[in-house]
This record gives C-alpha cells, sequence and structure tokens, in this order.
C-alpha cells in the first residue's frame, strides 16, 4: 500500500490541501477567522523555512520533504478557505443605497423574477464613492425585451442588499450557507425603475457569452422543437435553460443526467475533431506544437463560452495538461494529471470543492481512471472481437463512474437510477455520434451550406429517438431508488468501503478486506 501511495506525489499534497480546507470549514465557525488564516500563513512560511533548510543541508530528505510539503499544502488549504470565506462576507448598509454593478453572468428566469448574478463594484456613501468587489445576487423583475442584460454590462442600482438568509418556512435547507459556499455576500430585489444600464459588454466571456445567446437564437430556434433544442444546446453549448422539465427528469431517472452537462466525453470529441483538422493542416513535425497550442487555445476559449462550468473547467484542464505532458514525454493519462487539474483548480477558488458538479465529475474520473482497467480486464480474459470489446469497456467505464459517484449522488439526491448500465450502453455511442453530427452541422451553418438543413433533420429525428427510449426507461418499474438516511458519514464511510475493496483486488492487500468489512459495518450503523 505504501509504495501505490508513493507513486503519486500529487495525489498526496492535493488530499493534504483538501484536508486543510476540510479543517477550514469546520473550524470557521467556531474560531476568528482572520486569527486561524494568520497562524496557518505562520506554519506555512514555517514549514517552507524548514523544508528548504533541510534540503540545502541533506540529500536523503525525501520523507521529510514529502512530510513538510504536505503540512504546507494543507496550510494553503486552510488558508485559500478562509479567504474565500472573507470575501463573501460583508456588512452592507440597512437603508438605500447607490451601487455600480457588473453582470457576471447570464440572467436566468425563475418563476416570478430573473435572476441575474453581478459583482457590486462601488458603492456610494454620502456622494463619495467606495470599492466594495463582491457578489450578490440580483432578483429583478421580468426583463423587457429593451433591457436585455449579458455578462460584462454595467449597472447602477438604488436599493437595500441584504446578506443571505433563510427561508423561514424551510428548516432542511441552509440556503444563507449554501449562498456563502457559492461566494455570495448578499442578495437583493430589483424592481422596475430602481436600475439602469450604464454601459455595454467590452469582457471576452461576455462576448462569447452573447454569442452563444446568438446562435441558439439565430439558429437553433428555427431548426428544433423545444424538447430536440434544449438537449442539443445543452450538451454542445451547455444551455441547459431550454430543457423541459419532462426531459430532464427523463434523463435523471433513466441514469443518464451526465449526457446533459457538459463533461469529458464532450470536450473529448471537441479535442479529437480540432486535433485532426489542425494537424491535417500543419504537417511538419517540427511544427505539432503549433497545432497543440491553437487545439487548446480554442478549448479555453470554448469553456468560456458556455459558462465556465466546473465539469468543462476540469475537462479543458485535463486536455491542457495532457498536451503539456505529451511534450515532456510524461505520464498523460493517468491520475497525475487529474490530481495536477483538481490543485490547480482549487488552488484558484477553494469553494470549488463544494460544489456538486465538481465532486461528481472528478470522482467519476478518477474512479474511471482507476478501477475501469481492472473491470474489463476482469471481465475479458480472453481476445475478444471489436464490438464485444467496445460494449464492455462502456459497461465498465459506467459501472466505475457509477461506483465513484453513488455515495455523492445519495447524499445530494437520495436517488439512485437502477438501469444506469443499459442506459449507458445505449447513451454513450449515441452521444458521441450526436455530438459529431452537431458540431458537423454548425460548421456547415456557419459557413452557410444547404447540406445543413438536411443534416439537421437527421439530428431532430436522433435526438427524439433518444428522448422517447430514455422516457421509456424512465417509466420502467424501479427505475429510482430512494434513499432517505444518508447523510456525510454514510459518505465516508463508503468511500472507505470502496478504497479498501480496490486496494485489496488491485494491489492484493491483505488488510484492505479487514477495512472493508469495518468500513462496511460502520456504513451499516451510519443509516440507523
Amino acid at each position: 500500500m505504501a509504495d501505490s501511495i508513493q507513486r503519486y506525489p500529487l495525489l498526496r499534497l492535493l488530499v493534504a490541501y483538501l484536508l486543510g480546507i476540510g479543517i477550514a470549514h469546520v473550524v470557521y465557525p467556531l474560531v476568528d477567522c482572520k486569527l486561524l488564516a494568520f497562524v496557518s500563513m505562520l506554519i506555512a512560511l514555517s514549514m517552507l523555512v524548514i523544508l528548504a533548510v533541510c534540503v540545502v543541508r541533506s540529500k536523503g530528505t525525501q520523507v521529510v520533504f514529502g512530510v513538510w510539503a504536505s503540512l504546507f499544502f494543507m496550510s494553503v488549504g486552510t488558508i485559500g478557505y478562509m479567504h474565500e470565506r472573507h470575501v463573501s462576507a460583508f456588512e452592507w448598509s440597512p437603508t438605500k443605497m447607490i451601487y455600480e454593478a457588473r453582470v457576471l453572468d447570464m440572467p436566468r428566469n425563475r418563476e416570478r423574477s430573473v435572476l441575474c448574478e453581478v459583482g457590486v463594484e462601488a458603492v456610494c456613501d454620502s456622494a463619495v464613492w467606495q470599492r466594495v468587489n463582491r457578489k450578490v445576487y440580483a432578483y429583478m423583475s421580468p426583463l423587457d425585451s429593451t433591457d436585455v442584460l449579458k455578462p460584462g454590462d454595467m449597472i447602477l442600482f438604488n436599493a437595500s442588499v441584504r446578506p443571505p438568509r433563510n427561508f423561514s418556512d424551510d428548516l432542511t435547507f441552509d440556503y444563507a450557507a449554501y449562498l456563502s459556499m457559492q461566494g455570495v455576500a448578499g442578495t437583493v430585489y430589483l424592481p422596475k425603475g430602481t436600475w439602469v444600464k450604464t454601459g455595454e459588454s467590452h469582457t471576452m466571456r461576455g462576448r462569447l457569452l452573447s454569442l452563444r445567446q446568438r446562435l441558439i437564437q439565430q439558429h437553433m430556434y428555427p431548426m428544433f422543437d423545444s424538447e430536440t433544442l434544449g438537449v442539443l444546446a445543452a450538451f454542445t453549448l451547455g444551455e441547459k435553460r431550454m430543457l423541459t422539465d419532462e426531459v430532464r427528469a427523463a434523463y435523471i431517472d433513466a441514469g443518464a443526467a451526465h449526457a446533459l452537462a457538459l463533461s469529458g466525453l464532450h470536450v473529448g470529441v471537441i479535442y479529437a475533431m480540432l486535433a485532426f483538422l489542425l494537424r491535417s493542416m500543419v504537417r511538419r513535425r517540427g511544427l505539432r506544437w503549433v497545432s497543440d497550442v491553437l487545439v487548446v487555445g480554442i478549448l479555453w476559449l470554448f469553456a468560456l463560452m458556455v459558462g465556465m462550468s466546473s465539469s468543462v473547467v476540469r475537462a479543458v484542464a485535463m486536455c491542457t495538461l495532457y498536451v503539456m505532458a505529451r511534450w515532456i514525454s510524461r505520464d498523460s493519462a493517468s491520475i497525475h494529471v487529474l490530481s495536477l487539474a483538481a490543485l490547480v483548480m482549487l488552488l484558484v477558488h477553494p469553494l470549488y470543492l463544494f460544489d456538486v458538479s465538481f465532486q461528481l465529475s472528478f470522482m467519476a474520473m478518477a474512479s474511471i481512471l482507476w478501477l475501469e482497467p481492472y473491470m474489463e480486464a476482469f471481465i475479458i480474459r480472453t481476445r475478444a472481437s471489436r464490438f464485444v470489446s467496445y460494449i464492455t469497456g462502456v459497461l465498465c467505464m459506467s459501472l466505475a463512474a457509477q461506483v465513484g459517484t453513488l455515495p455523492l449522488s445519495l447524499y445530494h439526491f437520495g436517488t439512485f437510477p437502477t438501469y444506469f448500465l443499459l442506459t449507458n450502453v445505449l447513451v454513450v455511442p449515441c452521444l458521441s455520434v450526436l455530438l459529431l453530427l452537431s458540431f458537423v452541422w454548425w460548421l456547415l451553418v456557419l459557413i452557410g451550406c444547404s447540406w445543413a438543413t438536411l443534416l439537421g433533420s437527421l439530428l431532430q429525428y436522433l435526438t427524439t429517438a433518444l428522448n422517447s427510449v430514455l422516457t421509456h426507461i424512465s417509466h420502467w418499474p424501479y427505475a429510482v431508488l430512494h434513499v432517505e438516511r444518508f447523510g456525510a458519514l454514510s459518505v465516508l464511510f463508503s468511500y472507505m468501503l470502496i478504497f479498501s475493496l480496490g486496494l485489496f483486488y488491485t494491489k492484493r492487500w491483505p488488510k484492505g478486506f479487514v477495512y472493508a468489512l469495518a468500513s462496511l459495518l460502520g456504513l451499516l450503523l451510519s443509516l440507523l
């Protein structure tokens, strides 16, 4: 076991960083934020100095290096968490003030209002402007066609901003804590007439998100019906607001919710297409790096255009690290790349750890990288045909991802799709085909080719057929199992059980079976 852990230094640093964030999250309500951040900074600096001294004075310092590096990253994780929580806290004036804010994301329609995520940059207090720099959720009256906002636009509003608070009629969900973990420092309601747009968007992200909306409005709306439009817009452009409730529920209950979220499969298809096109143009071996730089740059522009969700950022970051690792002839398709991607994302934004999409995305990918090869080798012990190998690969990949995300799914949603294996045998190849055809359709549309109409009709037919099949599966008996009691302790014991059994089988670790039995007992007790 020690040898296997020693092989993954980045994973050790990631675990130490996560531990630092977890400690800060637990003690945050109990101690002063500035005091804990100051202590953590002293620890981190002292660890760095001691580590430097050890490295200079002795060559045999691998153990010391590992211990102090882990403690250093744990301290950095604590500091990063405290900084993020400090940013999401602010003492707002109880009276109405004039605020200047920038729109951060596309407004989202709610039942009775429009939710607009804004960054309040300044407040006018007694004719003096003071810097604020806090994220606020602004609930506006339904926007008129002349008042459409887009990311990057500047607005002025006169209102009273309040800290996040819970709804009195909902005692099961801590809404204030949820907003705080999202970095939201306040909420405000802006009826019509209390705000005015003062500037247009000039940011790269704002322009790309506006481009996405224009593409949907001008090209997808005239071509597809509502259900097809929602699905195609979701897994090609990351726009999920157009999904109907029926389609969304069918995908979730059938175990295909991942198809509606841009992730590794979607980014992988785009990467393969771009790499094929650009490398065919750059034929000289010495200039291959040009095509790699172009591919990575286009992928990051695509991530900006679809909203920079954590699953997309993870996938694009892994593609970037994959290209960089290939340049230096290192391992480019393993847990190393995934650990580095997670560590970089959490260093930039530590509160990503509490994002459900981030958790599910990384646990699914980690399980696929670790368990899927062993599952496939266990099932196929002799040489098999390509078709059998493909079906087995899809089944093993789906099963590994489901094993890795099952505890989190039960914790956050309390549901388990029973027919996920059958669903993914159908969805994964269909999704790959639909993605390929969709991007070819976009290419034909943008160049004005008449073949786009014929290909669009084919996309309409295939998407409708996929929706119908998943809707049918979602209505089968016992399609969804509901679990009422599955808390944080159950999640911990579940992952201890998975990890122990995994080491017992993959590394032939005898104690793994004993630890697995102890974890199983703890899981059963936590469910009582």
